[in-house]
């Protein structure tokens, strides 16, 4: 006899209830006011904003309780992102239409200034939709994701980044050499020079002994010794070991381990995908796909819709590093060594220096190779008039610390020309006049969109390591267009196919199975959506493998029942019969299965990922449908009614 289970009712209405929720298109009308274009944190911990008398939107971060990781400045970074994303899509642009502000008493501005942004700055923060009106509580149960075509389907380009582990040692080593010495002199360790040995991983630190301790050997053994603890907690390197001394100075050396390197390039590429997180953010890349790949130094990037020579691919592809050289003076005299592209560059280079070209013209400088100041210490960057033209020029603000230095840097040559580089291009080289006690500018004919994406490369960060693109593909609208036609047709077929053999084999009990298969398809998808994935063409080809083994469960029953009822059981029973006798073989054979698509998930990469996640979610799908779902069906419909007989 059927016992009517409450609890199993409730749990296939519930996933039928989610898979579908996560199926329905939701346009941005209806889905942002309901979600709200703020991060969940920030609604749930930040007050309100509110309109000031100067027509300024304003929030107070003074009382914020930050969630682990997240400081006040990593708050307004990401509020300056929302709002720029959603303030461009009202048609207002920054520095022109609005620019952004902090006070010391942590409150964070929007200030609105044409025009245009002033008209009406209540209906401006209305349509930011910044809080949703979902509550937080169903905001957790009630899904924001939904189902995304992959790269393959809607056209694209894929990228495989990798760290370069020659440049980041080089790199490495280099930052060293400047670093070590600041390092041991704020610790009142005099180091005289750092340099690296030719041809290997090891750097030399030579540490001078003050006149005043030569004769202490008590205090010299200690001011040794706190050199040396100094030099050892420098990360990725080995201890330090004395490789020289005398009486005015003792030698250390740091050898780079194979160890160091290898955690040096694991914390170098999770900055690769903040910085390249953050780059996408700013300039609003529709829908793109940016993860680690499994175990190795590499970063999968996809970017639907873009083609190999759109913005977005420049964005990922530009390393955004930004350097402050000084330019050479001139053998023949003055303070500016260069020369035009068609003059040839000259055989007498002095050692330290170094050619770079100008990005635009292809004029040649030479510049003397130490970094004086690099673009890890900007905080914000924009583009602005010129100060003595209409031309359109970057600005940049400093740190603390890069304020300082650049004032010290400009303060002491005065008069020499300063070069900027960007990735190792020569963007300008303008001439110090005075001191500089604040921002930069960066000059080179841009037009207001070549300064505003310099920006936000500048703003968005460097990458932190060498990075080079292992693996590049573009795949056209064209072909993704006819690949989901080819793999929707392949669905068809196979699932009328299999819906065709089922009626006419399985006759009215057919039906159950086709009810359990649509189930099975909408949770796959649906779950497909939840997990954030993408639908791709290997996914595809799981999905029409999974109908099969989808049905196979239900062939699986159906034939034990069949046998049930040849020995003269009653329907019900033989229907128990046959449920408890199939479950064994039906959960051996989908859990081989899965342990496959577990290894293809863990050993493969993208297609594979995508085929072995369909077939995986697939499997559990046709189980839990197979099993739960048409057991219910077929309790409700004939469980405690006298059937005589059951069209099987």
């Amino acid at each position: 006899m059927y016992r009517f289970s409450i609890w199993k009712i409730v749990l296939i209405v519930g996933v039928l209830l989610f898979s579908v929720l996560y199926l329905i298109p939701t346009p941005d009308r209806f889905y942002n006011p309901l979600y709200g274009n703020l991060p969940l944190w920030m609604q749930e911990k930040l007050p309100p904003f509110e309109v000031t008398e100067d027509n300024a939107l304003k929030v107070n971060l003074a009382d914020v309780e930050y969630p682990e990781g997240i400081n006040f400045q990593d708050a307004t970074f990401e509020l300056q992102d929302v709002f720029r994303v959603h303030l461009t899509k009202l048609e207002l642009q920054e520095t022109r239409d609005y620019e952004f502000d902090t006070t010391e008493a942590r409150e964070f501005y929007v200030r609105l200034i044409s025009e245009k942004a002033r008209q009406n700055p209540r209906a401006t923060l209305d349509n930011l939709h910044l809080y949703g009106s979902l509550p937080t509580v169903l905001r957790r149960l009630i899904p924001d994701n939904r189902l995304k075509l992959g790269l393959d389907l809607k056209g694209g380009v894929h990228l495989v980044l990798e760290v370069d582990l020659e440049t980041s040692k080089t790199e490495l080593l280099r930052e060293h050499v400047i670093s070590i010495p600041e390092r041991l002199r704020t610790e009142d360790v005099l180091c005289r020079e750092v340099k690296q040995i030719d041809g290997q991983d090891t750097l030399d630190v030579f540490v001078g002994i003050p006149s005043r301790l030569r004769s202490d050997s008590g205090e010299k053994a200690k001011y040794l010794e706190k050199a040396q603890r100094l030099l050892n907690e420098i990360e990725f390197f080995e201890d330090a070991q004395v490789s020289a001394e005398s009486e005015m100075q003792s030698t250390y050396q740091l050898i780079l381990s194979d160890r160091g390197i290898q955690k040096y390039s694991e914390q170098a590429i999770q900055q690769v995908l903040i910085v390249l997180r953050n780059r996408v953010d700013a300039f609003g890349v529709s829908e793109p796909s940016i993860r680690r790949e499994a175990n190795r130094p590499r970063i999968i990037v996809e970017l639907p819709g873009a083609k190999d020579s759109s913005k977005p691919l420049q964005i990922v592809k530009t390393m955004g590093r930004l350097e402050f050289k000084l330019v050479e003076k001139s053998p023949t005299g003055g303070n500016f060594w260069s020369g035009t592209a068609d003059i040839p560059i000259p055989d007498n280079i002095p050692e330290g220096n170094e050619i770079r070209y100008h990005y635009e013209t292809g004029n040649w400088y030479v510049l003397q190779s130490p970094v004086l100041l690099s673009g890890d210490r900007i905080t914000d960057a924009g583009p602005s008039a010129g100060r003595t033209s209409f031309d359109i020029v970057v600005s940049m603000s400093f740190d603390s610390i890069g304020r300082r230095k650049f004032a010290q840097v400009t303060g002491d040559h005065v008069g020499e020309h300063l070069a900027i580089l960007l990735d190792e291009k020569v963007q300008s080289a303008p001439v110090i006049q005075d001191q500089i006690i604040g921002n930069a500018i960066i000059q080179g004919n841009f037009t207001y969109e070549e300064a505003s994406y310099l920006s936000n490369i500048l703003k968005a960060g460097a990458f932190p390591v060498g990075v080079q693109i292992a693996e590049e593909r573009t795949v056209g609208p064209t072909l993704g267009q006819e690949s989901i036609e080819d793999g929707v047709l392949a669905a068809l077929i196979g699932l009328g196919g299999v819906l065709v053999f089922m009626l006419i084999y399985y006759r009215l009990s057919g039906i159950v199975a086709i009810i359990a298969l649509v189930f099975n398809m909408f949770i796959i998808l649906g779950a497909l959506a939840g997990f954030g994935a993408a639908l791709t063409l290997p996914g595809i080809a799981g999905l029409v493998l999974t109908i099969g083994m989808a049905v196979d469960a239900n062939v699986l029953i159906f034939e034990r029942i069949r046998e049930e009822l040849r020995t003269g059981k009653t329907v019900w029973s033989a229907i128990e019969s046959g449920y408890q006798r199939a479950f064994i073989t039906i959960l051996d054979a989908n859990l081989t299965t899965f342990f496959t698509a577990l290894v293809l998930y863990h050993f493969g990469t993208g297609p594979i990922k995508g085929f072995a996640v369909t077939l995986g979610i697939g499997i559990l799908a046709s189980m839990f449908t197979a099993i739960v779902v048409t057991r219910e069906i077929y309790g409700l419909t004939i469980g405690n009614r006298d059937v005589e007989k059951l069209s099987i």
